[in-house]
């Protein structure tokens, strides 16, 4: 049985992911290294698993961190014996998230604990030595479903063989990283009392201590959470958060000469946007960029349904300013987006078409880009050919020597 430094029996742990069929994802992140001769550990915890759990249960993954696999193995304490974390549902009942321990003795793996968390969805996951004693903590995230604003946060130490829990907390969001720059990891804990606060926090002696505190806006429900890095290379957490029908609001967290600052507020015209743009890394280079959204010239007076906002992704320093990265227009509807070259920022227009949309000079109204769409069946092959999906091909009538290139045309699936 797991033990509990504070009485309440909801326990978790780990990770997990699309077990399909008999096929584990391995992990890829720097966290755990996994030698070749891991493979033989994996064989036979796959066969235990397949003893101990019914095929009659779903395998679960954290929502909201970067290790996505089905089993997550690790030397909590360097003992030279490997932990086995499994979180899976019953498919059964109340669809419970169940956390399942097991450890290898160095011939095979036994079964630990079994035990419910009293929560149907596992939100973050992370195994990492928060207090650099030599021994892993294991920390974990729960709540009741995607607009669950009270999740809980436990964080677990290994001792003799065994989970005792030291934190139990309610929280909005959370990322572990290095913020202050010292080596060290730290937490940001995104909370909800009386007031919305970003906390930057160490683990001490089993206990989380404040290091510094920033506010957030009161009036918003946090939607889209992303960690990653300011363009110098500072430590950053992207808050995206819908306010009213249908704005959002991005708050950006860094640290910078000893304490919490903040980017992002009611009067920022560039963060606060009239339609969800949810930040992110849109060139895979660790620098997370920021949207904003324009009104094309033209479309100023129609209604706010029709309005084919271009989006601009710009990445931030610590001292504030803002670079843009990339200006694209997005058609959510059709799922695509055009990229517009750096010397259109801020000049194009777009004008809707049949079954189709052009982008313009908004100066001239010269043809920089069009795009139709048809069904296969109906599709002429003398056309010039964008892309293709299951049922749809995406062409053009115009020649390719335009300002706007054919390969600025991608399909959502090519982003994500």
């Amino acid at each position: 049985m797991i033990k509990f430094r504070k009485p309440l029996v909801t326990m978790l742990i780990v990770v997990i992911v699309a077990l399909s069929g008999c096929g584990f994802v391995e992990d890829n992140s720097n966290i755990i290294q996994s030698p070749q001769s891991e493979n033989e550990a994996h064989e036979q915890l796959k066969e235990v698993l397949n003893t101990l759990l019914s095929s009659d249960i779903e395998y679960v993954t954290p929502k909201n961190t970067q290790q996505k696999q089905s089993i997550y193995i690790d030397d909590i304490d360097q003992d030279s014996k490997k932990e086995a974390f499994v979180f899976y549902k019953e498919k059964e009942e109340n669809r419970q998230v169940r956390l399942l321990v097991l450890q290898n003795d160095g011939q095979e793996w036994n079964k630990l604990s079994d035990e419910p968390t009293g929560y149907n969805t596992l939100e973050y996951f992370e195994v990492v030595d928060l207090d650099e004693n030599g021994i892993k903590e294991v920390i974990v995230g729960v709540g009741f479903g995607q607009w669950d604003s009270n999740k809980q946060l436990y964080i677990y130490e290994w001792d003799n063989n065994d989970l005792s829990k030291t934190v139990d907390r309610n929280y909005r969001g959370i990322d572990i990283a290095d913020y202050t720059e010292d080596n060290k990891v730290d937490i940001i804990l995104l909370e909800s009392n009386e007031i919305k606060t970003a906390q930057l926090l160490n683990y001490e002696k089993g206990e989380l201590v404040s290091m510094s505190t920033v506010e957030l806006e009161s009036s918003i429900l946090h939607e889209n959470i992303v960690s990653g890095s300011l363009l110098d290379g500072k430590r950053a957490l992207f808050i995206d958060s819908g306010l009213g029908a249908h704005s959002m609001l991005t708050e950006i967290v860094a640290y910078n000469n000893g304490e919490l600052i903040k980017f992002g507020d009611m009067n920022d015209r560039f963060l606060l946007k009239a339609y969800p743009a949810y930040s992110k890394d849109i060139n895979n280079d660790g620098v997370v960029e920021a949207v904003g959204l324009y009104i094309p010239k033209g479309w100023e007076e129609a209604s706010f349904s029709e309005i084919p906002f271009i989006r601009v992704y710009a990445s931030y320093s610590i001292d504030g300013k803002r670079q843009t990265v990339e200006e694209r227009y997005v058609n959510g509807r059709k799922n695509f987006y055009i990229t517009i070259p750096p010397t259109l920022y801020g000049s194009v227009t777009v004008e809707m078409i049949d079954d189709g949309v052009r982008l313009l000079s908004d100066t001239d109204k010269e043809v920089l880009f069009e795009v139709k769409w048809t069904d296969k069946e109906s599709f002429d092959n003398s056309k010039i050919k964008l892309e293709e999906t299951k049922d749809t091909i995406f062409y053009t009538d115009l020649k390719g020597n335009r300002n706007i290139h054919h390969g600025n045309f991608h399909l959502f699936e090519d982003d994500f």
